[in-house]
């Protein structure tokens, strides 16, 4: 299927979504990758883990009319080489998605929702959120742990903790809308607007 769509979020932001119908061979094809990213594509051995990198770089290709190479600094944020538009990631289940922004850090996350994730609410919900989550609605549950996920990945600091460091305000809505995080880095706060928006069994959320 490819594209659902490349969306501009804001005058300096891309979002593009894909859907990954074609097998891990098919999106190869569709690339001219240079011998760096050949040897890393080696040392990916499942099939769906190679699908999804690719369709990540398939996708990024088409929004930016050109291919691009991505790097990783030591905390294994990505970014463009040679760039100064900032980039963010996801994949789950069937779909990719690819977050540009120039300027600015960005997050985003997709995920496919899952009956279970309640059980696993301790790992990811501190005190103050659980006092006004309710742990039966499953949306809101996914929209908090793809948040957080979110805002993660646009501090790019691996030693941030997901229930310690990163609080989801109380929202309502459960379609499409947006929220505020409390970020705690090293000393300063930071408090980051998230965009989210629901389809099917997924959940979409980026940093705006």
């Amino acid at each position: 299927m490819g594209i659902v769509s490349i969306k501009t979020v804001s005058p300096a932001a891309q979002l593009g979504l894909w859907r990954m119908t074609e097998s891990w061979e098919e999106l190869f094809e569709m690339l001219d990758l240079p011998a760096t990213d050949l040897a890393v594509l080696e040392n990916i051995p499942k099939p769906n883990r190679r699908q999804e990198w690719l369709a990540c770089r398939v996708l990024l290709k088409e929004m930016l009319g050109k291919e691009a190479v991505i790097g990783y600094d030591t905390e294994r944020k990505p970014h463009l080489t040679g760039s100064s538009m900032e980039i963010s990631m996801s994949h789950s289940g069937e779909y990719v998605c690819v977050y540009l922004r120039g300027g600015a850090s960005v997050g985003v996350d997709i995920q496919r929702m899952k009956p279970s994730i309640s059980k696993g609410s301790f790992y990811f919900l501190n005190e103050k959120e659980q006092s006004w989550v309710d742990l039966e609605n499953n949306v809101q549950m996914h929209l908090i742990w793809s948040a957080k996920e979110s805002v993660f990945k646009y501090a790019g600091d691996a030693d941030i903790d997901l229930k310690k460091h990163i609080t989801t305000s109380p929202f309502s809505g459960n379609q499409n809308g947006r929220f505020e995080v409390n970020l705690q880095k090293g000393a300063v706060q930071e408090v980051v607007r998230v965009q989210f928006d629901t389809f099917d069994e997924y959940v979409l959320t980026w940093t705006i």
